[in-house]
């Protein structure tokens, strides 16, 4: 199915506890739309589909910068503009798809979501991780792995 992500892997995560929780909600959360956008024929749960993840992308945003913040993190401003971007995207391509919801504008929602999923993960959101982990023991606090999940190698 284009743009479903397939099964959650151990190398998507950062070793930050919080975040790692909420991507992994947020991959979830694709996967569900890619399934349940083709096969709702209703334009109103389309739209209350595309407003879950609005709200949802909205509410890690903010997580996530309030870490940044909280650590001093000196790729704040960048990391934040790009989710501005992303929101901003979501709302014209969730717009597009309430006007038109062929398969091809369904396709290609959930397909930009994938992609942007996972590009931001594992490049920038992981250049987060290493700032953390290079400022040393007072960001420790930012990284409690998964009970019984090893530290991806790309982090040590």
């Amino acid at each position: 199915m284009a743009g479903h992500l397939g099964a959650w892997e151990v190398g998507y995560e950062l070793g930050i506890e919080d975040i790692d929780l909420q991507h992994h909600f947020f991959f979830n959360l694709i996967n569900r739309l890619a399934k349940e956008l083709l096969q709702a024929n209703d334009a109103e749960y389309r739209g209350a589909l595309i407003n879950e993840l609005n709200a949802y992308a909205k509410f890690h945003f903010i997580s996530e910068e309030n870490m940044m913040r909280k650590s001093g993190y000196p790729h704040l401003s960048y990391h934040r503009n790009l989710h501005v971007e992303l929101i901003e995207q979501l709302s014209t391509r969730g717009s597009m798809l309430l006007l038109s919801a062929s398969p091809e504008a369904i396709g290609s929602i959930i397909a930009f979501l994938g992609e942007w999923f996972l590009q931001h993960t594992r490049e920038v959101d992981r250049k987060f991780a290493r700032y953390l982990r290079e400022a040393g023991t007072e960001q420790e606090e930012h990284f409690r792995p998964f009970p019984g999940v090893t530290q991806p190698s790309s982090l040590s």
